[in-house]
């Protein structure tokens, strides 16, 4: 009974008894006990504006180790072309408690899909209490959180926000704002004032970040480094690749490691193409660093090192060209911890 003394000391009310692999039994308090507090009620319902006590960290030797308070849980969902990838995630250190990877179907349409990420989502959550849901898209999203393009699926008629209110409050945005949000916060971008964050993957986007906030532009459509007349995405992205070349990006990476010089041409040609057009943003945005992610970039060190040398070579500015480019610090589950941060608003309000 000493948690309880100890917790009624700190006006904390133990509620919930729980660890990364599922619930736990302390010797001594049954974990009846621990959920009479909320009568047995869900935790998140029965607070109240009430201070609780969550047991988060796993017990060992039937001990504790450690206590903390309620930490504040949100769901991330990065759905690309070839995959959704969703997770829970901690609001204040980035860390996955759990998580989940499906592939995107997107033959079946875009209400079809939307489905697939609400039940990911539901199924994530069980019994956790979870504030908030992010979803990270790869299509364009405006300053409301409406999509607004149908590159790879389309979701511009469905309220995609009301789909998962059954689970909690949540926004939308596009995939690259996402993941350069959680580079700012926990990866490369730390302590940057301005960083360019290019995404290499499916597709090609990027953003700038501005103390630590993803400019959106206007219209949200503040990410198409791939568009256009340099024609980047068509050239360099892992669907051109795979459209042009029959192989994946991952394949294609795999055959140049192992010495096939056809394969490693092929990724210094379009990381060249990539590396042109990061040029080009240097040279008008003038950000202190640039930070590659996307599987495509941190798939292959060909792919990035062609895409070094030709942004090098076409940056204009003597005092710019030894502008550090880095991968990504959290690699793949960017976009993950990103959806999950830009849904942080819900979770405070909630």
């Amino acid at each position: 009974m000493e948690l309880l003394h100890a917790a009624a000391r700190h006006g904390l009310e133990p509620v919930a008894l729980r660890g990364h692999g599922g619930a736990f039994e302390l010797p001594g308090i049954a974990l009846q006990q621990l959920l009479g507090a909320c009568g047995g009620q869900h935790p998140r319902r029965a607070a109240r504006g009430r201070r609780l006590l969550f047991l988060t960290e796993e017990l060992h030797l039937g001990t504790a180790r450690r206590f903390r308070g309620r930490v504040t849980l949100a769901i991330g969902i990065d759905v690309g072309a070839t995959k959704v990838a969703a997770g829970v995630v901690e609001l204040d250190t980035g860390r996955i408690q759990s998580s989940s990877v499906v592939g995107s179907d997107l033959a079946r349409g875009g209400a079809s899909l939307l489905h697939d990420c609400v039940e990911v989502a539901r199924q994530l959550a069980g019994d956790c209490a979870i504030d908030a849901v992010g979803v990270a898209v790869c299509e364009t999203v405006d300053l409301d959180g409406r999509v607004t393009s149908a590159y790879s699926f389309d979701w511009r008629a469905l309220d995609v926000a009301r789909a998962f209110s059954e689970i909690a409050p949540a926004r939308i945005e596009s995939d690259v704002r996402a993941a350069a949000r959680a580079e700012a916060r926990f990866g490369a971008g730390r302590k940057r004032a301005s960083f360019l964050y290019v995404n290499a993957g499916s597709g090609i986007s990027s953003t700038l970040v501005l103390d630590g906030a993803p400019h959106a532009g206007a219209r949200g459509n503040a990410i198409l480094l791939g568009a256009g007349p340099l024609n980047v995405e068509a050239l360099a992205s892992g669907t051109a690749l795979q459209a042009r070349h029959g192989v994946s990006a991952a394949e294609l990476a795999k055959a140049a490691d192992a010495g096939e010089s056809w394969a490693r041409q092929v990724l210094q040609d379009a990381g060249a193409v990539l590396g042109q057009a990061i040029a080009f943003a240097v040279n008008l945005l003038d950000p202190e660093i640039v930070v590659l992610g996307g599987g495509v970039a941190l798939g292959s060190a060909v792919y990035t090192a062609a895409a070094e040398t030709a942004m090098r070579a076409h940056v204009w500015s003597d005092n710019t060209k030894a502008i550090p480019l880095v991968q990504g610090a959290l690699g793949l589950e960017a976009g993950m911890i990103g959806a999950a941060l830009i849904a942080a608003p819900h979770a405070v309000a909630s």
